[in-house]
């Protein structure tokens, strides 16, 4: 290796002990407009030729980092103009092939994106149409691994690591259409989980809950009669689940009369990624949209990227132009 403070580079000998195994990455955007996604239909490339993909997606080229490789291809093969900040990381898939041939060891990093230049088209000869798809209702025939990504962010289930086909033969890997992946994924999200509305009883469990699942320190500090005060002006506002009798996620739907307004979405930390926050959602929102709002808005913590992700995926969009000031009493 280089001495000095510059950068080093590996030698030949260390090369030679450690570098026997490499990974071929590659990039991938999701279009993303609203709760649709704009898939491309591969055609004539000798891979999943007749089934859709990302919207753009591509090899990162030696020398060039997968942002820029990204944004390249979005332009070379759609037409459209992306700023690298406005990628937005979802997941990175150490993913194989169902054979241990060297093309076949992956590392795939997804992004979305909500912001772009340019009318989207196709301009390369390895696609045959181009079309917006709902994320509820995918086409029969999505690339495997591309699915797996697109059915976690529409769930909100989707980590920032990931692997795919290392378990050969598993229901993810040989679906290969959407309500084989999703029927199993759904099963299993309510199997033992039970939904309602809170009650006095459930305060000290509340309470317990939030220290743990909570992700905001700067919040005040929740008090057994502040909850009561909220159970009591609004005893269905606050929708929680339960495993066993204990609560494992919370959601508070509020109404004004006349703002809509959701809060305290979390799920214990053992049980995320079951669709337990997608379930607390669609009865939170069927609960507003009861009361006849036209509008519903959230709270969302920055840095909470897991959580930015599910409600990115349930079609709500950040307004940049507004800002939450407090100020205590």
């Amino acid at each position: 290796m280089t001495t000095g403070r510059g950068r080093q580079a590996y030698s030949d000998e260390y090369a030679a002990a450690h570098g026997r195994f490499s990974l071929i990455p590659a990039g991938y955007v999701f279009l993303l407009d609203g709760s649709r996604v704009l898939l491309q239909l591969r055609s004539g490339t000798g891979y999943y030729d007749g089934w859709w993909g990302a919207s753009a997606a591509g090899h990162v080229d030696a020398g060039e980092s997968v942002v820029h490789g990204t944004v390249r291809e979005a332009a070379e093969e759609i037409g459209v103009a992306v700023e690298p900040a406005d990628l937005v990381p979802l997941t990175t898939m150490h993913r194989t092939g169902p054979t241990s041939a060297t093309v076949e060891q992956r590392v795939d990093f997804f992004f979305a994106c909500r912001s772009w230049s340019g009318e989207p088209r196709l301009l390369e000869t390895t696609a045959s149409d181009l079309r917006w798809f709902d994320l509820a209702d995918l086409p029969e025939r999505v690339v495997h691994h591309e699915r797996f990504v697109l059915e976690q962010l529409r769930d909100g289930t989707l980590a920032p690591i990931t692997a795919f086909g290392f378990d050969p033969g598993s229901a993810r890997d040989a679906a290969s259409d959407a309500g084989s992946v999703a029927g199993i994924r759904a099963d299993a999200a309510h199997d033992g989980i039970s939904y309602g509305t809170a009650t006095r009883d459930d305060i000290p469990g509340l309470i317990a809950f939030w220290q743990v699942a909570g992700e905001n320190d700067g919040r005040p500090i929740d008090t057994p009669d502040a909850v009561a005060r909220q159970l009591e002006r609004d005893p269905d506002a606050l929708i929680v689940a339960r495993a066993e009798g204990r609560i494992v996620g919370t959601v508070i739907a509020g109404y004004d009369g006349w703002r809509a307004h959701l809060y305290r979405l979390a799920v214990l930390p053992s049980h995320r990624r079951r669709g337990i926050a997608r379930e607390l959602m669609r009865r939170a929102e069927a609960r507003l949209a009861a009361f006849g709002v036209s509008r519903i808005d959230a709270m969302v913590l920055e840095y909470n990227d897991l959580g930015q992700s599910l409600w990115s995926s349930l079609g709500y969009t950040q307004q940049s132009d507004w800002r939450r000031w407090v100020r205590g009493v």
